[in-house]
């Protein structure tokens, strides 16, 4: 049911494009665990929308459920993944909690954040190039390790800072879901500053098959292999 709410939020999106076919680039879910103990599910999708003069536009959504805490999250980017728009809502047992949204203009990340009768705003400067990544989302890893080294500057829109990634190539390696063997790459991200190191396996498509994050022993792994090809 999740998947299919996911098609249709993204199909919404798109419903007034009259330019082309949207394709799918990657859906799909992951199982999170902590410590060996499953905690919680991401589902999410990411398509590209073809926009003028050849270009497309990357739409990706997901939907993070830990316990009773749900957090959806909207990008919409450009074909290398530099942010345009970003929406994020959570809920705590079924309860609104905290509305933000986010643009960029230029080199610049406008930021308003609503949460009860409150309202919050902040503007960042950006560096060249730079992407968006959340604590504890686990899809938008895609497109920082697609640079293949760092660094890789980065908004991080919970704590409102910019951080720099720098991602290491660990080589070749395999990664088992369900039953099966899938060749993969594995990427080490490492945070300068907090120190924090996710590991990130992709496919040959680049796609994510798996995350680790072992300061908090937390493992993201794919429900099942990503489809052959684009669709």
């Amino acid at each position: 049911m999740t998947r299919i709410l996911l098609y249709v939020a993204a199909t919404a999106l798109v419903a007034n494009s009259a330019y082309g076919q949207v394709t799918v680039v990657d859906d799909g879910s992951f199982t999170l665990s902590r410590a060996g103990e499953r905690v919680g599910r991401e589902d999410f999708s990411i398509r590209h929308v073809p926009t003028t003069g050849g270009a497309y536009e990357t739409l990706t959504r997901g939907v993070v459920v830990t316990g009773t805490h749900r957090l959806t999250v909207d990008l919409s980017a450009d074909s290398a993944g530099h942010p345009v728009r970003f929406q994020s809502k959570s809920a705590d047992d079924g309860r609104p909690g905290e509305v933000y949204r986010a643009e960029v203009v230029g080199r610049r990340y406008s930021a308003r954040a609503m949460r009860g009768a409150g309202e919050s705003a902040r503007e960042l400067p950006l560096p060249p190039g730079a992407l968006i990544v959340e604590d504890g989302v686990m899809h938008p890893l895609q497109f920082v390790v697609a640079r293949r080294r760092g660094p890789v500057a980065a908004v991080v829109p919970s704590r409102g800072v910019v951080v720099t990634l720098t991602v290491e190539d660990a080589g070749a390696d395999h990664v088992s879901i369900a039953l099966q063997s899938i060749e993969a790459r594995k990427f080490v991200v490492r945070e300068e500053g907090a120190g924090t190191v996710r590991e990130v396996w992709v496919d040959t498509a680049g796609r994510v098959l798996k995350v680790a994050v072992p300061s908090e022993k937390l493992v993201a792994l794919r429900d099942d292999a990503p489809q052959a090809t684009p669709r």
